[in-house]
């Protein structure tokens, strides 16, 4: 199982079927060891049992909404998702060495798909990249699923002067460069605001983390004047796609917020099951409520996973899934504490925190891609916390 759980990166760059093969495995595996073991301490924890009963109450939602069947089933493969963090937490990743070796096989697959959207540049420039999935998503890979290995990357790079350092630099500016080449904007901040942020929790030299910044600023200018459409991408268009500030009709950021807030106040209690956002949104009158401005674009989801979830499984959803992030936090949190010595488990609360960080652009929060990249750093952040029986 430990052989299999290292193979994860490098099934993750062939398609979501087998990343989503590979992960429900897994937790099929660990249901059944703690039920031959009678196992189940872990459960105690207040982030999984927060997931536990967001899980119960979306079904719940489902089977007294508008669409049973649908949204039941969205809402019931959920769950396989926090099993495979508590899998990694509590029983594959707790030994410090898998934790190691873990972290090089993610190394390795970060470079390899650096290399795969690099060659996908020279051969098929566009603004968007879509190596080697057929699909948008390749950012995710960078600047979710290896979120961690860059997290500690950047703190070795800002705190030692030697060869460690170097490299850790190099292999972090070139995930940069990669990650804003892939034209996916909500994963590149994610990148460079979590890597900032790591910079600062282990041992920085502010002069290494001053010039660090300068590099990535001087490759993006770079990067900017030679390609004028990304340039307009980060730049102008970005600004005047951010729902917080631009409400209106035309802004069709806005407008999927907008269509999960006024479900949300539709059915403020239980909302209308998982997922239901994708099918029901296109019967709403979006001339109300009247309070709201612009106008609803009803793609598959809110694209914000804190609306998403008002929407669909109510307020009280939302207080539960708040309840689970801040959780989750708060344990990579302690690790920091527990052992700040070791880079990856002072950096390990910076990944939840950018992951589930409330004003962005988010996939659906019952999703399956977004999910298997997310969940994954989720579990490798959470596995550096190992005093998770004594609390």
């Amino acid at each position: 199982m430990i052989t299999l759980w290292l193979l994860g990166p490098f099934i993750y760059l062939i398609e979501r079927d087998p990343a989503d093969l590979w992960l429900t495995l897994i937790c099929l595996m660990f249901l059944g060891r703690c039920l031959y073991k009678n196992e189940w301490s872990w459960c105690s924890q207040l982030w999984f049992k927060s997931a536990l009963l967001l899980w119960l109450f979306g079904l719940f939602s489902a089977l007294t909404g508008p669409d049973k069947l649908f949204t039941f089933s969205q809402g019931f493969v959920w769950i396989r998702f926090p099993l495979y963090a508590a899998a990694a937490q509590v029983w594959l990743a707790r030994d410090r060495d898998i934790r190691i070796l873990m972290f090089l096989s993610i190394l390795i697959g970060l470079i390899i798909m650096c290399l795969i959207l690099i060659a996908e540049t020279i051969i098929e420039p566009k603004i968007r990249l879509t190596w080697p999935y057929g699909d948008l998503v390749p950012g995710s890979y960078i600047s979710k699923f290896s979120l961690p290995v860059f997290c500690v990357l950047v703190a070795i790079a800002v705190s030692k002067k030697n060869s460690a350092g170097i490299f850790s630099a190099f292999i972090g500016l070139v995930s940069v460069f990669v990650s804003a080449l892939t034209g996916e904007r909500t994963n590149f901040l994610i990148r460079a605001c979590g890597g900032m942020l790591a910079g600062l929790c282990w041992k920085p030299k502010f002069i290494l983390y001053g010039s660090l910044i300068l590099i990535e600023v001087i490759a993006i200018s770079i990067l900017a004047f030679s390609r004028p459409d990304l340039s307009n991408r980060y730049g102008k268009d970005f600004v005047q796609n951010i729902p917080i500030v631009n409400t209106s009709s035309t802004n069709s950021y806005w407008g999927a917020w907008r269509g999960g807030i006024q479900q949300g106040f539709m059915t403020p209690i239980k909302g209308i099951g998982p997922s239901g956002t994708r099918n029901s949104c296109k019967h709403l009158d979006s001339s109300l409520p009247i309070w709201l401005p612009g106008k609803n674009y009803c793609g598959n989801h809110p694209h914000n996973f804190y609306i998403q979830l008002f929407a669909e499984t109510g307020i009280f959803g939302l207080l539960i899934g708040c309840v689970m992030f801040a959780s989750i936090i708060q344990k990579c949190y302690r690790a920091r504490k527990d052992d700040s010595v070791c880079p990856m488990s002072a950096t390990a609360f910076v990944v939840p925190l950018a992951l589930f960080f409330p004003l962005q652009q988010f996939g659906s929060f019952y999703g399956q891609w977004g999910n298997l990249f997310t969940w994954f750093a989720v579990g490798f952040a959470l596995s550096q916390y190992q005093n998770w029986e004594k609390t």
